[in-house]
Formats: C-alpha cells, structure tokens, sequence
C-alpha cells in the first residue's frame, strides 16, 4: 500500500514510537491508524500534520485522534466508483424494499437508502459537487429496482439535470414548471388523505398491509432537484406541502426526494427529513444548515458526500457511483422496450395466477443492470 514505508521512515527521524495496526485503501482515501506507545509519541505524530502535507503534496490531509488512535486520511484520487458496481451489489439485489444506492465506504461495503424504512431523503451539494450524476444515480436505482406495477414517479426539475428522456416511460411525470411542480404537490396533499382513509377503513398501518390484504396502491416517489426554485417562487406554499408530505406520506407510500444545490433554503426542514445527504458545499454554515455539523465544504472530491442514515446522528463518509450520458440512455431505451413487451405479452397471456408474471416482470428489469459498467 502507498505512504506505508514514508509514514514508517518519518515517525523514525522523530522518534515516536507506535504499532500501526490500521491500514485501508477505499475508493475515496487511504487511512491509517496509528496506536502510540506513550502520550509523547501521540503528540508529535500530530503536530507532524503540516509535514504529512508537504511529503504526500496534498494539503487536505486529515490527522485526528479517536478511540485510542491517531488516523490519518489522505484522499485517494484515482479508484472510481461506478453506478454499476453499486446496483449489483449484493446489499442492493438483496433489498426486498425501495432501495437507493448512495455509495460505497472506505471498506468498500454499498450503502443504500431504503424507502421502506426512511420514507423521504434531502439532498443538497453545490453545482460542482457531483450534485446531478448522483440524483442520476437515485433515479436508475428505483428504475431497475422496481417494476411499473410497483411504482410511478414524478420528476420535477426546472435546473441543470432535465429529466426529458425518462418521459418516454409512461410511468414517468416530468414536471418542468414551478407552476406544475406546486400543482402536483397540491394533488399529493390530497391523495395522502385519499390513502389515509384506504388504511384506516381497512384497518391498516401501512401500505405494505394494505397491498398484503389484496389492495393494489403503487408506491409514489417524487423527486424534486431544485427546491430553492420552488422556496423562491411562494416560501409559504411551498414549505405548507413539503412539511406535511414528509410528515405525513410515508405509511401511505409517497415518498420525497428533495434536492437543492442553495443548501441553506432546506435548513426550515431538516427536522422533518431525519435521512439527508451532503456533497461539497461552499462553506462550513452551507453544511451545518443541512447536517447540523460542518465538514461538507472539505470533502475531498468530486462524488464525495456525507449521508446521515435517519438513525445514527453521526454521518458517513461515501463516494458515489459515477454513470455515463450513454449508459443513462441505454437503461432508458432498454426499460421502455422491456415495458412494451410485457404489456404486449399480458393482452395474450391467459394466466389466472399473477405471481409468474410478476415473476418475469421483476426478472426482466434485473438483466438491464448488465448494461452498467462496473
């Protein structure tokens, strides 16, 4: 592994003393952990931090103390991480819920979001931060996943990343409009107290019991890329439908995945969004209005975020997986002609029993993942 022998040679000249018993080479840093032998070795192993920089050539070098150990962080530029290597994983084809691959850790371990649990997701990132290739990679993630029986999906964005090829899907809603944007929320406000009397006469907690029971309600899951167009046009409006979605949609199956590259319009809902994830940001104030903490603004790199998982206060440190304009339009292309012919083959086919068909549905999707590059 690189650094080893000039982390080794260094601590020598100073005489400090240590076992390094942690070594590990992910795809976004190499990170060492260091156990010093006494008090002083731990201090200069420290105040070695500017030297760290000037041999490695990198100024964003991190030295920190925890658990006992001295770590050392040095971003690791040349290992990508590919879509494909996410969406094949064995956490992802394993989920039996609405998972979201958010990326992979220094363990190499995919990490994913799953809906099922943590019903909505807040998003933000600078425009350079890899911002849209990662809400690309949201959307392709719930496309592969889950078949059109299962779900329908509103797409709202009037920013960089357009959704205009995923309205050849017909059960994709492009929305392009502010005006049509709050309009289609106005409608998901109304269908949650739809659904809400669905469960409750059926005396059900969630969707899951509901379609259990022989009921047919398909997930919604909207997501939206620029919030701050949204907040700018009618504050009031826009916050009313968000807060009460995110309060309220979830046991009914409406989801949201709410993005903004202006991290500071989504501080009035992060209480409401306990899932949130942060790319680079532009200062430490953009990262504690999204995370509550700073460290966004000194990711190390393109693709690099934070995810905090609704649970554990603490974030991750993730990359995310890159998916190229052409491998994007393959799955487009692929998803729609896989739609066709299943719609096709149901006029024909007389089979009282639905499970094979669904069956062939959900085995059809998972041959498209052979299309990413992993």
């Amino acid at each position: 592994m690189p650094y080893i022998d000039d982390l080794i040679d260094l601590w020598a000249e100073n005489d400090i003393k240590g076992t390094l018993d942690v070594s590990i080479q992910g795809p976004m840093m190499t990170r060492f952990g260091i156990k010093p032998a006494d008090m002083r070795s731990a201090s200069r192993i420290i105040k070695l931090e500017s030297t760290y920089k000037a041999v490695f050539l990198r100024r964003d070098i991190k030295v920190y103390r925890r658990a006992g150990r001295i770590y050392i962080d040095i971003p690791w530029q040349r290992d990508q991480v590919w879509l494909g290597d996410l969406l094949t994983s064995r956490e992802f084809e394993s989920s039996q819920g609405l998972p979201l691959a958010i990326g992979m850790n220094i363990y190499r371990d995919c990490i994913m979001h799953e809906l099922t649990d943590v019903p909505h997701l807040l998003i933000g990132g600078n425009p350079s931060s890899g911002l849209d290739e990662f809400l690309e990679g949201l959307l392709l993630s719930i496309l592969v996943h889950q078949t059109p029986e299962e779900m329908e999906l509103y797409l709202c964005s009037s920013g960089n990343l357009g959704f205009e090829d995923y309205a050849e899907l017909p059960y994709c809603h492009v929305i392009t409009s502010v005006r049509n944007s709050m309009a289609m929320l106005s409608e998901m406000s109304r269908e949650v107290e739809r659904r809400s009397d669905l469960l409750y006469e059926a005396r059900c907690r969630n969707i899951f019991q509901y379609n259990e029971r022989g009921g047919s309600l398909r997930h919604k899951i909207i997501m939206i890329t620029e919030y701050h167009r949204l907040f700018s046009s009618n504050k009031q409006a826009a916050m009313a439908y968000i807060l009460r979605l995110s309060q309220l949609a979830g046991p009914c199956g409406i989801h949201l995945i709410l993005a903004s590259s202006n991290p500071t319009c989504l501080r009035g809902l992060k209480e409401s969004f306990p899932a949130r994830v942060c790319l680079k940001v532009r200062s430490a104030s953009d990262s504690v209005a999204l995370l509550d903490q700073k460290g966004a603004e000194a990711l190390p790199r393109k693709g690099s975020l934070l995810y905090m998982d609704g649970r554990d206060p603490d974030p991750q440190m993730l990359q995310s997986g890159s998916v190229t304009t052409k491998e994007v339009r393959g799955i487009i292309t692929a998803l729609k002609s896989n739609y066709i012919n299943i719609r096709k083959q149901s006029i024909f086919d007389e089979i009282e029993d639905e499970d094979p068909e669904d069956q062939r549905d959900r085995s059809s999707q998972k041959g498209i993942l052979s299309r990413f590059r992993k």
